[in-house]
């Protein structure tokens, strides 16, 4: 008995869906009846450059299970690229941190960086070509206690328009 409701309930579950895909079907016909199969098309939006993160000193890579950090000091690097559709005059970059991590020190060619609240944030005002690359900036941080956590990296551009990247991490103080 259990067991015919679940088959009931999922040919219920495929006629509606047999239903959506009618109907979306119909939405996107001509006006004489034909039907026409068209791409979706994401609105436009300005084009963003590009970021990524690379493990350093002190930090172990596992590809997509994160990095893993043990002691107290780390170090990776930030590589920021301009959008492809004109001649950027500056980066800014925010790297996202848990609150329990520290800025020890930062090191790239014309970069700028401050703590703020959530992490830091690095300017370079060299001018680079389109879909160019900012010298690569180079962070030093620490922890003092046991956390599982991202790092997170934002290349703030025009408007809101942001690229992002970020890695999971485990840092052991053990």
């Amino acid at each position: 008995m259990r067991k015919n409701r679940i088959v009931a309930g999922l040919v219920g579950v495929g006629a509606v869906l047999a239903l959506a895909v009618g109907s979306a079907t119909v939405a996107i016909g001509s006006s004489s009846g034909e039907q026409v199969q068209r791409q979706a098309s994401a609105p436009a939006k300005a084009s963003q450059g590009s970021v990524e993160l690379a493990a350093g000193r002190g930090v172990k890579d596992f590809g997509e299970d994160g990095w893993y950090m043990h002691g107290t000091a780390f170090e990776f690097s930030v590589k920021a690229g301009a959008a492809n559709d004109g001649k950027s005059d500056a980066a800014t970059v925010f790297v996202s941190w848990p609150e329990s991590m520290d800025l020890v020190s930062s090191a790239g060619e014309s970069w700028v960086c401050a703590t703020v609240a959530g992490g830091v944030e690095c300017t370079n005002s060299t001018a680079v070509e389109p879909g160019g690359f900012w010298p690569d900036l180079t962070l030093t941080a620490r922890a003092n206690t046991m956390m599982q956590d991202t790092i997170d990296a934002y290349l703030r551009g025009v408007g809101s328009v942001e690229s992002h990247v970020g890695v999971p991490f485990t840092f052991d103080t053990n």
